[in-house]
Order: C-alpha cells, then structure tokens, then sequence
C-alpha cells in the first residue's frame, strides 16, 4: 500500500473504521504510523504529518502536538459519555425494562423492597401523568348508573383491602389498584349536576364507602373523598337555577326539582355523612397532613372548606337530623344503637364541639405562626400552593362562624366547649408519627407532665397582644385580626369564659389596644361591650367585669371615647379598607370621588359609628352592674364623671338621646310607608311588631340604652337631675322623653335585674 493510500485524502480503511466506531479522523492510523517518512521535496499534504527538515532529514514528520490534542478530545468525550446503565454503578438501585411496544419507551421502575409505597404510589401516578387517560365520569346519573357505579366502586374498595392485608410489605401489589381506587371516587363529582342522585349514594351505600375510605391508610385517597363531598355539599347548588340550560340538567322526565326538594335531597346526603362520624373523620384526617407539601396543604383547605359549607347548609335550615331513623351503621350495630342515636345534636355545631376536636384544632392552627409568611399572604403562589397565613385565615374565620351560632352560646353545662379548658386534638393518626411534637398550647402539670387540655382563651388574647402596639401590615393579617376579635366577643355571651377572659387579664389587655389607638383598638371595644354587657339574666360575672373595668383605668379610656373626641378613636389600618388614603379622599371630594372611593369612605363611617355604638353600650353596661356596694369605689368613680366639667358628659347624653330618638321615629314611620308593610299584612304578619324591630335597628336600642344612663345620672346626683332639666328644656324637649324611652324599654325586658333597675329609674327620675 502507498503512502498516500495510507493518509492521504482520509479514505483509507482505517479512517472508515474510524468513522463507523465513532473515534476521530485518523487517531488510529496515528497510532501506529511511523514518526518520519523520508522524501526530498513535498508531494502533498499528509493528514496527521507535517513537511519539514531535522536532524532525521527533510521528509513528514508525525504531528506531535495535532496527536496530543486529539487524545485530550477523546479522553473529555470519553468522561463526558453516559454509561449504558448508569444505575448498575449506584449499587445496582434499578434495573431497566422495556414495555409498550407500541411507543417503544424505556421506563425505569425500582427494586423490590427499595422504596416505600407512598414513594410507589408517587411515582405511579407520575407514569400515568406521561400517559393521560380520559377522567372517569358517570354520564347515567338515574339510580340503574348510580348502582352500577356504586358496585363498581365498592368492588374495587374490597379489593384494595384484600391487597393491601396480603401484601403489606410489598406496595408494587396494590399501587395499580389504588389508583384505580382513586378514579372511582372522582367519578362521583358528575353527580352533583343532579342533586336528585344524592338519595341514591345513600341507597347504594357508596357513603358508607367514603366514609371507609376517610379512614384509608394512604391519606391521597381520603383526600379524594373530601374534595368530592365537597363538590357535592356545595351551598351553592341550592339555589334555584335561572337559565334554561341549567334547569334541565336538574330535570328527569320533564319535572324542575324545586328548592324544598333541593334541601331534602342535601338533607339525605349530609345527614348520612354527619351520622357515619364524618366529622370526625375528617378531623382525624387533619393530623397527618403536613402543610409544607403542596397537595398536603390542599387537603386542609378542602376540609375547612367541607365544614363551612356544612356550616352555611345548618344556618340554612337545610339540616333536619331525624337519629330515630335506622342507617346502615344501626342495622349491624343493632337495637341497641337505635336509643343512642335519639340523644345526639342536631346541629353541625352541637357534633363539633361535642364528638370531635376540630375545635382544639382550629385553636392549634391560629396560635402557629406562619414563619415570616406575611407577604407572601395577600395572594396565592402561582404554582398553586397554598400560603399558611391563608389557611390560618380560613381557620380564624370558621372559628369566628362555630363561636357565634347560638348552638355553641347555649352549651353551657356540658363543660365541652369552655374556651380555657378544651379537649386537647387528638387523631387516629398520632400514632403513625411516634416523632410528632406536642402542641405548643398544651397545658403542662406542675410535674411536668402533659394534661389533656388547651386554653383557647389563652390562644386569642395571645394573636390579640401581637397587634397591641402595631397595625398589621397586610390585608390576609387585618381580616385574621377581626375574626379573632369576633370569635371573642362571641364567646362571651357565655358566662364561664367571661369568667376566664377577666382571669386572664382580657380586660387590660383591650385597655391597652385603646390607649394606643391602633386597628385593634376597634375590635376590644367591641369585645369590652360583650364582656361587660352580659345576658339579662345574668348579673355577678358581669358586674366583676366591670368592677375589674374600673380599677384597671378603664373610665379614663372609655369617656374620651363616649364624648367622641377625635384624639381618642382608634385609626383603622392602612391595609383596611376604612384606613385607606381612599377612604379620607372619598369624604372630602363627595360626588366627585370614584366608586372605590366612595365605598372606602362609607367603611371609614361605619368604623366610626360602630365606635360610637360600643361605647354607649359599654357605658350602659357600667351603670347597670355597678351599685353603691361595688368593689374599689366603682360606683363613686363612676358618677363623679357625670359631674365633673360642668356636667359636660350629661350634655353627650342628652345630644346622643336626642339623635337616636329621632333616628328611631325616621325608621318607625319609613316602615309604615314602606312595600314591606303591606306584604307584612297580607300575610298576617304582625304590621306593629314588624315596625317595632325596625324602630329598635333604626336606633331605638341605643335610644333606649341613653335614656338609662343619663337616668343613672339624674337619680344618684341632684346635680345633674337639674342639669338634665334645664338643657333638655333649652332643647325644646322635657323628661317626659326619657320616661317614655324607659317605659318602652322597660316592656321589653324580660322579668329581673335590669327590668328591676329601669323600672326604678321611671319612678325617682
């Protein structure tokens, strides 16, 4: 072979072999070649060689420095080139299969015994996610559909069981099944575009199904229970459908279902799902949901979700709990479940506070930071995940919604629900994380050991001292405020946790927020008008109150406030829609100002009249409870206020009198004239007591609660008795007003302290 069919031109057997295994252009040849070929002059270029003359002689000589380049690039491909099986030199984790020839697709999947089944179940749905299949739904939603979907459902429920006993330890068994699991829940969300299929979940026993699997080991399917159940008790779907469209999807064999048969059917299906312990379960459920994990923190706010809508549907009046009636549950447990069931709530609240401790929860969840999460709070992430501060939000609101229904207020002898000794939450999970921390809000024994019990009151007045000093910087913050300030004031209307809530020091505490003047200084006014206001009948606990109120400083705080003077009112936040530079701009520009402006303004005034009211509240409160024998000289430190200045705060009593007085004759007679009225008559309503209560909304409640302090006034001191006659007479008016505002007052209370108080004020004034 010549030299030029060894180098020449790179079409040498060697450079097509080099082409074929992949190495570069003459690195084999370059191997072997010699290092010096001897010619006296240049016949042609030679790849790999240069021409030139040394000690050898003129002739092409091997280009050392081309070949050390050349090995250099083939050891970088050579590094950078990905083994075949790069798993076999990881301890041989996981081994490659080849399946679905149709797509000829290479898919990795572990060993046996290597991964956990969750980690399984993740990694299954995450091959299925690369292979979408169409979502399940039941297109024949009559009760034919409903049961076959129903044993469809519950055949693959009994098989999972089945797997998941014989195969404990080897997850691979079951995975497949559970997400088939999985898709038979969803397809129940079809159902509720006909509410008329609820009774059938019932008849089929697809409840008593998700109930079972609310209970289930992987929490991804009882996640899928709650978003379906909450898909299906959607308050939303009783209301009457307008459009056409929508109707007929309600309809079966030409029928619209109306409202009343909307409710009964919701009925049926909450009823079944508040009897099978559904509250509990999904209270359980919240223990082990861990709301760093995005699709964790979705379950949460699903179950909150589930239970506010369970909360609209009992303030609806849908909920009719009939436990007479046998379930499922009664025909196996037999006879016997039959007279427990009679003595169960019949109310969402009454199962709440008595069979679970959602409400510990609620209270656990509020009292845990959001870990700096304050800006990212106003809004959603993009990726879908949800902030902690929102589900604290959520949390504060249904808290706020359970301490005000009137189910909770009247619970006061079961000791269940007072706010300082709570059970504490408790889940049939807990024992599937040994490692769980305790509650920061669990109580400790003076041995240190745990008790059973958390003090909610404790946990509010603590989210209240945050904002004590300082405004909360973002709306999700101001709108949590409130609904703590909520909650609290609602739980006062029970005579135990004002008890407690003066115990534990609630009382300065609110003191403080007023004096300074921050947004919070709003809401403890509010909750000073319930601790110190208190039921009719009701009468020590209260006047301890306000006996605490005025040996605190409170009359310093509440005067200022009572005469309204403007160095005295707490401001708004600026992220509140009645502290927004809006709502300033909206009362000065009047009709010039924009919509948005005009609603911040209108907030900004009913902020001020809602001081206004709490105040005169708060200051009736005081001269009902406090008497002559009340502790730390109350009664004097009381009256002396009334005399001081030139009888400066009878004046704001009579001017406040007056205005409501008159506000109260505006609604009174609007009423009369109003379309209401007639309405009212033809349907026999009582015309007169319908206009009394909108007398009483329009302002007579406060006209009424005027008239009773300024009488406190006239009858402990001459003084002011005088004064009070000679400016009401100035004004044109005379006491014959307040004695009638009292006598009106006075029919309206029911027999006993208070009506004993007014009833002698209309005597001696």
């Amino acid at each position: 072979m010549s030299n030029s069919a060894v180098g020449g031109g790179g079409g040498s057997v060697m450079d097509v072999l080099d082409r074929v295994i992949g190495l570069p252009g003459s690195i084999t040849s370059a191997l072997g070649a010699k290092s010096f070929i001897p010619s006296k002059k240049f016949s042609g270029s030679k790849p790999g060689y240069v021409f030139r003359s040394s000690d050898l002689g003129t002739g092409y000589y091997l280009d050392e420095q081309l070949q050390q380049h050349q090995q250099q690039d083939d050891d970088n491909r050579r590094e950078k080139k990905r083994p075949r099986f790069e798993a076999d030199d990881q301890n041989n984790e996981q081994r490659s299969v080849r399946f679905d020839a149709s797509r000829d697709t290479t898919q990795l999947i572990p060993r046996s015994g290597r991964l956990t089944g969750s980690e399984l179940l993740a990694q299954a749905e995450a091959q299925q996610s690369q292979q979408p299949t169409p979502i399940k739904t039941i297109h024949d939603l009559s009760s034919h559909g409903i049961q076959s979907s129903s044993a469809s459902f519950l055949k693959t429920l009994t098989k999972n069981q089945l797997l998941r006993a014989q195969h404990m330890d080897n997850p691979e068994k079951f995975m497949m099944n559970e997400l088939a699991l999985n898709d038979e829940i969803q397809q129940f969300n079809s159902v509720a575009v006909n509410m008329r299929s609820y009774s059938y979940l019932v008849q089929y026993e697809v409840m008593e199904g998700w109930l079972t699997c609310l209970n289930h080991e992987n929490s991804d399917v009882a996640m899928s229970v709650v978003t379906v159940l909450v898909e299906l008790m959607d308050p939303l779907l009783l209301q009457e459908q307008e459009s056409g469209g929508e109707e007929e999807e309600d309809e079966i064999e030409g029928v619209i279902m109306t409202p009343m048969e909307r409710m009964d059917h919701m009925n049926a299906l909450v009823t079944e799902f508040v009897k099978g312990g559904g509250l509990d379960l999904i209270t359980s459920n919240l223990g082990r949901y861990d709301e760093s994990v995005e699709e964790d923190a979705k379950g949460v706010e699903d179950v909150l979700t589930l239970v506010e809508s369970l909360l609209d549907l009992d303030r609806a009046g849908v909920l009719q709990f009939d436990y007479s009636s046998s379930t499922t549950t009664e025909k196996e447990a037999g006879k016997e479940m039959n007279g427990s069931m009679k003595n169960m709530p019949s109310s969402i609240v009454s199962c709440i506070c008595q069979q679970t401790t959602f409400l510990s929860w609620l209270f656990q969840r509020i009292e845990k930071s959001n870990d700096g999460d304050s800006d990212e709070a106003t809004t959603i992430a993009t990726d879908s995940s949800i902030s902690p501060a929102v589900i604290k939000l959520h949390a504060s609101e249904i808290l706020s919604a359970i301490l005000q229904h009137e189910d909770y207020s009247g619970q006061t002898n079961n000791g269940l629900c007072k706010l300082s000794s709570l059970p504490k939450y408790s889940s049939a999970f807990d024992d599937d994380d040994p490692d769980r921390k305790p509650a920061a809000s669990s109580k400790e024994g003076e041995n240190g050991t745990k008790q059973s019990t958390i003090d909610g009151m404790e946990i509010l007045l603590l989210a209240i001292a945050a904002y004590r000093k300082q405004d909360p910087q973002v709306e999700v913050d101001c709108e949590f405020l409130e609904n703590v300030f909520d909650a609290l004031a609602a739980s006062l209307l029970r005579e135990d946790n004002v008890a407690d809530f003066v115990d534990a020091e609630g009382i300065e505490l609110m003191l403080r927020c007023l004096r300074q003047k921050v947004h919070a200084g709003g809401g403890a006014l509010k909750v000073l008008n319930f601790a110190l206001s208190g039921a009719s009948s009701s009468a020590n606990v209260n006047r301890t109150a306000c006996e605490t109120f005025v040996s605190a400083g409170g009359l310093k705080v509440i005067f200022p406030l009572y005469m309204s003077r403007k160095s005295a009112i707490p401001c708004p936040a600026a992220c509140s829609e009645g502290g927004s530079n809006l709502a300033k701009k909206g009362g000065k520009n009047g009709s010039s100002s924009s919509k948005r402006a005009k609603r911040a303004a209108q907030a900004r005034k009913r902020w001020l009249v809602e001081i206004e009211r709490n105040s005169i509240n708060v200051m009736y409160a005081l001269t009902r409870h406090i008497s002559q024998d009340s502790k730390y000289d109350a009664h004097a430190r009381l009256l002396v206020k009334f005399v001081e200045e030139e009888c400066e705060k009878c004046d704001r009593t009579i001017e406040l009198c007056l205005k409501y007085d008159e506000k109260a004759r505006i609604a009174e007679y609007q009423y009369f004239r109003s379309d209401a009225a007639e309405e009212a008559e033809q349907l026999g309503v009582d015309v007169e007591l319908a206009a009394l209560d909108a007398k009483l909304r329009g302002g007579g409640d406060l006209f009424h609660r005027t008239c009773a302090i300024l009488s406190f006034a006239c009858v402990f001191s001459k003084r002011c008795h005088g004064h009070v006659r000679d400016q009401l007479k100035m004004k044109g008016s005379g006491i014959t007003v307040i004695k009638e505002g009292l006598t009106e007052f006075a029919a309206l209370l029911a027999d006993g302290h208070q009506k004993s108080q007014i009833e002698r004020f209309i005597a001696e004034i």
